[in-house]
């Protein structure tokens, strides 16, 4: 089995290249290198059954990939897998396999509307996140396992292939935990691994391969990595927190934040959250995203406030755009301008 690494470049052009020597039952990985023990024999291109996987940028996304390479290994030979993470705001770009997966990706106007640029036997696509529309029709090709009610996409990911062995289990549980905010410290360790791969642009492949062999303990180069990370992490904190402005709207505490590119949205919700106690926390970045989170406790509906930001989600988390680049010289200005937006509609 050969994996490949995807790289996204400048007009957003998709390009596979070798990443990783091919992966066997032979092959080990150790710490962050794949080492390979008995080559297997060259397989000619046209035999090899081409498969990609388009997986969402977060542990979620990362846990069902890595549930899916276990799926793959053991059900097909010859095969060339390309890992992609993906956003469900950008659109599909134009590739050709024999099968083709996707995990964790809501089904939003640029996903639907791109996939005719998706061209294979078999598009299976799983996700737990309600569709922009329930009046929307799909080629004969795509199989959709949607369900809004599931927790997490890992976990549909292992109902639909009836994965029960123990390391299958302790990957749902990762991908389920942090997709619920149950942050407990190997699923917070994991969560800064993942970002500071998207922070570097690097290739999350290792990653998956570490997942899918059970390897849930981060050691070795990843643990280097992460080590790395955890001591800018505390830089980007402490910029983040005197980014924040809180304000009470009608009853509710809200904290609103403009996060660097170090922190991941969930990571700076938390953060707010702990600091201030806010009830609802809004997490701004550089490009204009917004990331709405809640505490436990809140009854607002942050699918109806990211709404008005053309976003969408979940009830208790969600993200939207909003429409501009925000920096330290504008922040406080957005962020009365969010205020303002909300104070209309609670």
């Amino acid at each position: 089995m050969e994996v490949l690494a995807p790289i996204w470049a400048g007009a957003r052009t998709l390009v596979g290249i070798p990443a990783l020597s091919p992966a066997s039952e032979d092959a080990v990985f150790n710490e962050g290198k794949h080492v390979e023990k008995n080559k297997e024999k060259q397989v000619p291109e046209e035999k090899k059954t081409r498969v990609f996987v388009f997986y969402h940028h977060d542990l979620d996304g990362l846990t069902s990939a890595s549930l899916l390479l276990l799926v793959l290994k053991k059900e097909k030979e010859n095969l060339e897998i390309i890992f992609v993470p993906f956003d469900p705001n950008e659109e599909f770009q134009k590739i050709e396999a024999n099968e083709i997966f996707i995990v964790d990706i809501a089904i939003t106007p640029k996903t639907w509307g791109s996939l005719q640029n998706l061209h294979a036997n078999t598009i299976i696509w799983i996700d737990h996140h309600k569709k922009f529309s329930e009046d929307l029709k799909f080629p004969e090709n795509v199989q959709l396992v949607i369900d809004p009610a599931s927790p997490s996409a890992v976990m549909l990911v292992q109902k639909y292939f009836a994965l029960n062995d123990e390391i299958s289990q302790k990957i749902v549980e990762l991908g389920t935990k942090a997709d619920t905010w149950v942050l407990e410290p190997l699923v917070q360790e994991w969560m800064n691994l993942d970002t500071t791969y998207s922070i570097k642009k690097r290739d999350k492949t290792p990653l998956i391969l570490a997942l899918a062999q059970g390897k849930l303990e981060i050691s070795g180069r990843l643990r280097r990595t992460l080590n790395s990370y955890l001591r800018m992490k505390e830089n980007a904190k402490q910029y983040l927190l005197e980014h924040t402005v809180v304000r009470e709207i009608d009853g509710y505490t809200i904290a609103i934040g403009l996060a660097p590119s170090k922190l991941s949205g969930s990571e700076s919700a938390d953060i707010l959250l702990k600091e201030t106690n806010s009830e609802v926390q809004i997490v701004l970045k550089y490009q204009g995203w917004m990331s709405f989170r809640r505490r436990k406790d809140s009854t607002m509906n942050l699918l109806t406030i990211a709404q008005l930001w053309g976003g969408g989600g979940h009830e208790y988390a969600a993200g939207g755009d909003f429409g501009k680049h925000v920096s330290s010289r504008n922040f406080k200005k957005v962020a009365e301008e969010i205020v303002s937006k909300i104070s209309e509609v609670i």
